[in-house]
């Protein structure tokens, strides 16, 4: 029994023993797990896993920018002067299953000796299409690169997508990339169907990548942010055979192509009008560049606008290099008259134009002698001239007088009305580069020495054509001033998305006074004025010329005192003609500028200037519905009748527009005398038309031209 129960007792201190280690084993493993799992939530909460070492477990990314389609510029009409358009580079991995060929030793020197086949055959179609090298040689480029192992091999120009898809149906490019060898790469490009033609106005943009700097030019750079559009992106994710492919666990945004901007040029009339003045000006060598703006009256919408210059090589053709029309700033010369003359009525110092003031031999103060004024007293014997006349002529005399003697102890008013007209500011346009009037101040020394009186003339002024054409355009709108511009609106698929269109400066004078200058503005194109060959234009043109010497930069004049010659007496001319037609109901303003180099000869706008109006005017007159209805090739020449036939007996006949011979004759046969003065055609008459009248009675009538 005694033994029994030892092995009993220790048989359970061996349990008891067990027992403690198992107890202790669990205690552990309780600690150690809840070590555990505070440290796991340790790690949730708190560790950060170093972006190093998860970059070598996760496959690379890469961003891909997706450019935009740049959207178009139009003409009003709807006629593309700018479009983006996708051409083509190819290229050739001549490697293409070179090593595939070698691995394969039953057939791969049979399939090699074919692909070197189909290259002598794609090398023939290469060859026709590109024209750039023989057969021969671009089999010879094709076979050595595949030897030498190149992978991107040029292959001819830019090609259309229409060629590509001929060069996609050649022997080996048919296979496609990875069995032919063919790579192709988009290039988008910037296409200008009209050519030189209004290219300053258009623009251009470096590339499509909206950047900051100089390199943007014109309506292109100008509304950049309307025609870039938005740059799409997204992310590429590395497979495990080295292709790229879309990571659909980032972000992407899609790419919107930009808005088309429609402008108010006309290219139709932008071409009549390029070749208006490339007719008068392309040879003559002393000229350094001209400019062309045709302006809507109603609206201010420019339907034209020519930038032709010349580079400093002897015999370098006419180019689009520069846009003088808002950048070139220069003294206007006579064509600022009427900026005096709209003062002079509106201020009511001169309440008709058919007013007098005495000539004085053409002196004013210390200002030069008008010799116009000199030939006018020896023509006509008066000591009279009527401020018509004066502008008819051109006379600095007759504005210099008028603008000291009214305004000579105020002239801060004469300014005034400068800045009222919008000519001394710097207003807002559609091109960047408008430059800003160069104005004296009112409280220069220079205005009580030379300023008043030659700003009535236009010099000591400094104004660019826009702001010219912009006053003359007001005129011609009953003194309404419209804002220029040159883009009707912003548009998406066809859509209009913003519309721009007309603007109002203000208002700068009367009705009246409009109508009482385009009367003087009349007669210098129909009378004896300096601008009478427009006299038969298709048109009746109301304008002014301007001719005035251009500054010459410091280093090209060698006196102080004298800033329009240089050390051999050369100088350099602008002349110009801006006007109005028809005269009656304007529709459109035109101005015309010709620059000259530096010559002893002068330049007057009475010549290329007006000439170039002239063309223009005639042109448009066949374009335009609204009047090529009158202008025809040919026709019938109805049966001539005599003027007394065209008349009732009894009563005085419609003299008027009448030449001298034809009147004498209708007046004599129908058993009236006549009486006349002046010579050219018949302006006035008395009896008036209709009248009745007895036989052996006397018809007045005074002529002029």
């Amino acid at each position: 029994m005694g033994r029994k129960r030892q092995i009993k007792d220790k048989i359970l201190k061996e349990r008891d023993r067990v027992g403690v280690i198992l107890d202790l084993l669990y205690a552990c493993t309780l600690i150690l797990g809840v070590i555990v799992m505070v440290k796991i939530a340790w790690i949730q909460l708190s560790y950060k896993v170093d972006d190093k070492v998860v970059n070598l477990f996760r496959p690379g990314e890469t961003r891909k920018t997706d450019a935009p389609e740049r959207g178009t510029i139009l003409d009003q009409n709807g006629k593309i002067l700018a479009i983006s358009t996708p051409l083509y580079q190819l290229y050739m991995d001549c490697t293409v299953q070179r090593d595939n060929f070698r691995k394969d030793k039953e057939q791969g020197q049979a399939k090699e000796a074919q692909w070197r086949k189909d290259a002598g055959e794609l090398a023939k179609g290469l060859s026709s299409m590109f024209g750039d090298k023989s057969a021969k040689e671009y089999e010879a480029l094709i076979i050595n690169s595949r030897e030498n192992g190149r992978k991107n091999v040029k292959i001819g120009t830019t090609i259309d997508h229409e060629t590509l898809k001929k060069a996609r149906q050649l022997p080996l490019f048919r296979e496609g990339q990875f069995k032919g060898g063919l790579i192709v790469r988009k290039i988008d490009t910037r296409q200008y169907p009209y050519g030189s033609l209004a290219r300053r106005t258009i623009g251009y943009v470096k590339d499509n990548s909206q950047s900051n700097g100089n390199n943007k030019i014109g309506l292109e750079g100008k509304y950049d942010y309307e025609l870039h559009g938005r740059e799409g992106y997204e992310w590429l994710r590395k497979t495990e055979d080295g292709m790229r492919v879309h990571d659909f666990d980032s972000t992407s945004v899609e790419a919107r192509d930009g808005n088309d901007v429609r402008t108010t040029l006309d290219i139709d009339y932008q071409d009549l009008a390029d070749r208006a003045l490339r007719n008068q000006i392309t040879d003559d060598e002393r000229v350094s560049g001209g400019v062309v703006i045709l302006m809507e009256v109603k609206t201010g919408a420019i339907r034209a606008m020519v930038n032709l210059q010349r580079d400093t090589i002897p015999g370098s053709p006419l180019q689009e290099r520069y846009n003088l029309a808002i950048g070139q700033i220069g003294e206007p010369g006579s064509v600022f008259k009427s900026v005096s003359l709209m003062s002079l009525l509106e201020d009511g110092y001169v309440k008709s134009i058919e007013e007098t003031i005495p000539t004085n031999h053409g002196k004013v103060g210390d200002y030069n002698i008008d010799q116009h004024i000199i030939d006018y007293e020896r023509q006509t014997g008066r000591r009279e001239i009527t401020v018509r006349h004066g502008l008819e002529i051109s006379s600095n005399y007759v504005f210099t007088y008028l603008i000291t003697k009214y305004y000579g102890d105020h002239y801060k008013d004469y300014v005034d009305k400068i800045y009222s007209y919008r000519l001394a500011e710097k207003f807002d346009f559609d091109l960047e580069g408008l430059g800003a009037p160069q104005v004296l101040p009112v409280n220069s020394p220079e205005w009580k020495r030379k300023g008043l009186g030659s700003v009535a003339y236009g010099y000591s002024i400094g104004v660019t054509p826009l702001h010219l054409i912009t006053f003359y355009n007001a005129i011609a709108n009953k003194g309404k001033m419209m804002k220029p511009y040159l883009v009707e609106d912003i548009e998406k698929n066809g859509k209009v998305v913003r519309k721009c269109g007309p603007g109002i400066l203000g208002n700068v004078c009367s009705k009246a006074t409009a109508d009482t200058l385009t009367r003087a503005l009349m007669g210098v194109t129909t009378q004896d004025g300096t601008a009478s060959r427009l006299r038969k234009a298709s048109l009746k043109v109301a304008g002014k010329t301007g001719t005035a010497q251009v500054a010459l930069s410091p280093n090209e004049h060698p006196r102080k005192n004298d800033a329009y010659h240089d050390a051999s007496g050369r100088k350099k001319n602008q002349g110009t003609f801006v006007g109005f037609f028809p005269a009656e109901d304007p529709v459109y303003t035109v101005l015309v500028t010709v620059y000259s180099k530096l010559s002893m000869a002068s330049f007057y706008g009475s010549n290329y200037p007006a000439g170039t109006v002239l063309e223009i005017v005639d042109r448009l007159a066949t374009l335009d519905p609204r009047w090529s209805a009158s202008v025809t090739r040919s026709g019938n020449i109805p049966p001539m009748a005599s003027p007394s036939a065209l008349v009732e007996k009894g009563k005085v006949p419609d003299l008027s527009g009448m030449g001298l011979k034809d009147v004498i004759y209708t007046v004599e046969s129908l058993g009236y005398k006549c009486s006349y003065e002046g010579t050219g055609h018949v302006k006035w008459q008395n009896p008036a038309a209709g009248t009745e009248l007895k036989k052996g009675e006397t018809i007045q009538i005074r002529l002029s031209r």
